[in-house]
């Protein structure tokens, strides 16, 4: 009866432990960092292969499209990057040149980011016409 309860919690243990890695790697996994177009290069190699979210904006005629490539570039205070976005979600109707986006992706060696999800807001959709509010 003894043997037959230390095999139970030792099955209990084990279960436990390969849970609780399971959770900590996928958390790990799955958090980003956000970082400015800027900050992101000033993270230099740093920065490569991980989870990481940039924000910027669209640089104005960069965008190109082919098929299911989409290649633009992002920049804040002075610093460019290249962006191709290999994600399998639909770009926002809000992606536009010199709009704010949020990318979410990996920062490559060779300095071009691979985004996985793209987040954009146009500032101008967004704001209030205080005409509208005063009745006038």
């Amino acid at each position: 009866m003894k043997n037959k309860n230390v095999k139970v919690m030792f099955g209990v243990v084990v279960v436990l432990g390969v849970l609780t890695f399971l959770a900590v790697s996928g958390f790990n996994e799955g958090k980003s960092y956000y970082k400015f177009v800027d900050e992101l290069k000033a993270m230099g190699p740093a920065a490569y292969k991980k989870n990481i979210k940039v924000h910027g904006n669209v640089v104005s005629g960069s965008i190109k499209k082919s098929g299911e490539r989409l290649e633009f570039l992002l920049t804040r205070n002075g610093e460019t990057i290249p962006v191709n976005y290999v994600g399998k979600d639909p770009v926002p109707d809000t992606f536009k040149d010199e709009c704010e986006a949020v990318i979410d992706g990996r920062y490559l060696e060779n300095g071009t980011f691979e985004g996985t999800l793209i987040q954009a807001k146009c500032a101008s959709k967004y704001e209030v016409d205080y005409k509208d509010l005063k009745g006038s």
